[in-house]
């Protein structure tokens, strides 16, 4: 288990095309994944309740990945939140 804690650098926060993100490389493997913020935890797998966490930029969030890929699909999460990812 990847349990990764980093500060929400996108400056809109957590929305629908960061999210859509998540749920993509969510769906692509077989690894669980979790978000957590301010106690409220998100399906990593489910659009929905990834954008109800409504982080904000600078917020801090919890990843935990659960998995064969838990190292690398934490990483993925990470850079889609932070709107690196291609």
């Amino acid at each position: 288990m990847v349990r990764r804690i980093f500060v929400l650098k996108d400056l809109e926060g957590i929305h629908a095309r960061n999210s859509a993100k998540v749920v993509m490389a969510c769906r692509d493997s077989e690894t669980s994944v979790t978000l957590e913020y301010r106690g409220e935890t998100a399906d990593g797998g489910n659009i929905l309740e990834i954008m109800s966490l409504g982080a904000r930029y600078g917020d801090e969030i919890i990843i935990t990945a659960e998995g064969a890929r838990e190292q690398e699909i934490s990483e993925e999460i990470e850079k889609a939140l932070n709107g690196t990812m291609i």
